[in-house]
């Protein structure tokens, strides 16, 4: 089963505007489909809906499947996204991510 994740993060005055995300599927280790650039709005629309987002990192020429991406939100009144480290998972963040 596919699992919606981010591979990389840009970022203006230290909030992400938009990712590059698509659809993973970790029974393959592969992108089920092409990424694309989306604006962060369009993450949290999905978070809301219900849909699982995660972080996806390069490790050694592989990739793992990093922290679940939450809908956090923010003092000044947006929502913007932030990823959540569990026991048994790679300790990486957004800020870890390349830039897009």
């Amino acid at each position: 089963m596919a699992t919606l994740a981010i591979d990389g993060v840009r970022w203006v005055n230290d909030r992400v505007t938009s990712v590059r995300w698509g659809s993973f599927d970790p029974a393959t280790n592969d992108w089920a489909a092409p990424t694309t650039i989306v604006d962060v709005q369009q993450v949290v629309d999905a978070i809301k809906s219900g849909k699982e987002v995660r972080t996806l990192f390069i490790l050694g020429g592989r990739a793992f499947l990093g922290p679940k991406v939450i809908a956090m939100p923010f003092a000044n009144g947006h929502i913007g996204i932030e990823a959540r480290v569990q026991d048994g998972q790679i300790e990486k963040s957004l800020e870890d991510l390349p830039p897009v």
